[in-house]
């Protein structure tokens, strides 16, 4: 996000301003002062931020009676210094507080002729805020100021036989399959939403425009910003990306990225280890199928039937008699039972089929 759009919490989770209020050099000292010349309609939320900054980490230890003998002295030398030595001994305060309050006073002041005296007095009372900040600076904040802090992950795990409806932080919606895990970070990103993916899911995302939506596959990046789309990534399977409405960017592999492109309507399959891909029309009822109690097998190799039943009604098949040519299976099936999927598809496919609580059998008829 530009800088230019920041909110007083935006600019209170800058790592760049808040070295600025609490230790500020002169490199963060042009770069902001540069920053309010051109953005004066950020100065009231820079100032709120800085408040704020300063109010959540008040923790201020002692100040010495000597430390502020010492400060008092340096003030009173600066005072009765001859008017030479003062010009020669120019004074640069590098602190937030007093880039924002020079700021203010132009803001207000503009055109102002100051006197000699002014100019003097100005000077004193930099000096002695530019050492109070420094003493007090170095009273809180030792060498190590900075805490990375840690972050947060959401997990949803979806077993065998069951499916999820998810509501997110950000409105998206997301329908997770059978034997599918989601993972995110809490409440996401301040510049994007982006979530790891293993097996299948359906994602309705809300729209904005400053986060765009990244699920992660492996080597593969679907990103959106307003869409629905489904993604199929499944351990040892093709993963396939299929987009109804809106438009995904889909980046594929890390050292040498390929950027895809897909309208609604279309799909993109890749193979396994992202070597191949290609990209093909989709049948809305056949993407959305699983999300509406409905299997749908057109021309599906048996490998992948086994997996959505086993998924679908959390049981593990076994499969004898495998025939050496492959198996293509097709079929609708609404809110079924297994038996009744499986005695649907036996006709066509030629299996006997034999159930034992979790565990099935199929036995396909080596004679055909």
């Amino acid at each position: 996000m530009s800088k230019t759009e920041y909110t007083v919490e935006d600019f209170m989770l800058d790592p760049e301003f808040k070295k600025w209020v609490f230790a500020p050099d002169e490199e963060t000292k042009a770069y902001w002062e540069v920053f309010l010349e051109k953005h004066p309609e950020k100065y009231e939320n820079m100032k709120l931020a800085r408040k704020a900054l300063i109010n959540l980490s008040r923790n201020v230890g002692e100040i010495s009676e000597a430390r502020i003998e010492g400060i008092w002295t340096e003030i009173d030398t600066f005072i009765n210094d001859p008017e030479e030595e003062q010009a020669e001994r120019r004074i640069v305060s590098i602190s937030s507080e007093s880039t924002l309050r020079r700021f203010s006073d132009r803001k207000t002041s503009r055109g102002y002729q100051s006197s000699h005296q002014f100019y003097r007095v100005a000077g004193i009372l930099v000096f002695a805020f530019s050492l109070g900040i420094l003493c007090n600076f170095l009273l809180k904040y030792p060498e190590e100021e900075y805490v990375e802090v840690p972050l947060v992950y959401e997990e949803h795990s979806v077993p065998p036989g069951v499916k999820s409806t998810l509501r997110l932080q950000d409105g998206s919606r997301v329908i997770l399959n059978s034997g599918s895990t989601l993972r995110y970070v809490r409440n996401f990103g301040a510049d994007r939403r982006e979530l790891f993916l293993k097996g299948e899911a359906f994602f309705d995302v809300a729209k904005d425009s400053l986060r765009p939506f990244i699920v992660k596959t492996g080597a593969v990046s679907t990103k959106a910003i307003g869409t629905t789309f489904n993604i199929t990534a499944y351990d040892d399977e093709p993963l396939d990306v299929a987009l109804l409405t809106g438009k995904v960017n889909v980046v594929l592999g890390f050292a040498k990225p390929q950027e895809i492109i897909l309208k609604p309507g279309e799909g993109l399959n890749v193979s396994i280890g992202g070597q191949v891909h290609s990209k093909h029309r989709i049948k809305e009822e056949k993407v959305l199928a699983w999300t509406r109690k409905t299997i749908l097998f057109e021309q599906t190799p048996i490998w992948e039937a086994i997996r959505v039943l086993e998924n679908w009604y959390g049981v593990k098949i076994e499969v004898l008699n495998r025939p050496e040519r492959g198996v293509l299976l097709s079929g609708k099936f609404v809110d079924q039972t297994l038996e009744g999927v499986l005695e649907g598809l036996s006709y066509s496919a030629r299996f006997r089929f034999k159930l034992d609580e979790d565990r099935v059998t199929l036995k396909f008829d080596i004679s055909s």
